[in-house]
């Protein structure tokens, strides 16, 4: 059984599961907005728009969540976004070789 190509791909996964670190789900952007007074320069100026800032939006049961984050928080939450990601990958890799794992058992 441990020569099986597949159980030993699916064995690298789960391992690489055990080293994903930190996970979170969402966008981390960087913004620039008007701040709504009408006499400060960014009202009559596209150049002069306040930020740039940290805008992190995730979905949290069903609805749209943002966040302003600071810089060393918005690298953070990138690398976690990232995390996430490659965590998907395995997984969805992981479905499939157990797919032809129980397929290959006739």
């Amino acid at each position: 059984m441990k020569s099986d190509p597949l159980h030993q791909r699916f064995l690298e996964l789960k391992k690489e599961l055990a080293k994903t670190g930190f996970i979170c789900t969402g966008t981390v952007m960087s913004v620039l907005h008007k701040c709504g007074n009408p006499k400060c320069e960014c009202a009559r100026n596209r150049k002069a728009l306040h930020g740039p800032y940290n805008r992190w939006t995730r979905k949290v049961k069903g609805k749209t969540v943002t966040r302003t984050l600071t810089d060393p928080q918005a690298e953070l939450c990138r690398g976690c976004i990232q995390n996430y990601r490659r965590l998907e990958g395995i997984l969805e890799e992981m479905k499939s070789l157990s797919v032809l794992h129980i397929e290959s058992k006739r």
